[in-house]
């Protein structure tokens, strides 16, 4: 007769108890332990001197430094400049000058009449306007409209007979004239494409 031989469910390869294993208490805790706050702090502080490093070189070479001076530098002193007033039509003028006060005076004119939306107006160029003693620099149609809202046309577009007034100089002055006669506003078509017209 055979003896049942028990064996021990504490260890041994055989054992086929259904215990899990436990990690040991120095794994787990190396796990779970966060990096010390100091070393984090001071990757930050090695990578902000870096970065400024990095930028005092890369500002120190020529080509980058005449951007800055000319062209980011500019900015910054306008900031601070218009940051102290920022009325919009008042830094349009400084902006803008005479091209912008020009444009200005002229819709104002078509404005008060309450035309200014159903207005299109034949304007001179700037050589025009030179030639009679007037030191105009006339914005083109697309920047004018931009500052103002009125539709203007040059003389040299194929559509110049469709505009409904025009303006020339007459004794050192702007003069305002509504198209009545179609042969009028082709003739001064004709003599205002007598001088170059330039952006």
């Amino acid at each position: 007769m055979k003896k049942n031989k028990n064996v021990s469910q504490s260890g041994g390869a055989g054992s086929t108890g259904s215990q899990p294993v436990q990690p040991s208490s120095a794994a787990a805790t190396s796990t779970k332990q966060p990096a010390p706050a100091t070393s984090n702090g001071f990757k930050t502080f090695i990578l902000l001197v870096a970065s400024i490093f990095l930028l005092i070189i890369f500002f120190g070479l020529e080509p980058n430094k005449m951007w800055l001076d000319q062209r980011i530098m500019p900015y910054w002193e306008d900031y601070k400049e218009q940051k102290l007033n920022l009325d919009l039509e008042e830094r349009k003028l400084a902006r803008y000058q005479t091209d912008y006060i020009f444009a200005k005076n002229v819709s104002g004119f078509f404005e008060q009449r309450g035309i200014a939306s159903k207005t299109l107006v034949l304007i001179p160029s700037s050589d025009y306007f030179n030639a009679h003693g007037l030191q105009i620099h006339v914005p083109e149609p697309a920047v004018f409209y931009y500052f103002t809202g009125l539709k203007t046309i040059w003389a040299n577009s194929p559509e110049a007979n469709k505009a409904n007034w025009y303006i020339t100089v007459r004794n050192g002055g702007l003069v305002f004239d509504s198209v009545t006669n179609q042969q009028a506003l082709l003739d001064t078509i004709a003599s205002f494409n007598k001088y170059k017209i330039s952006l």
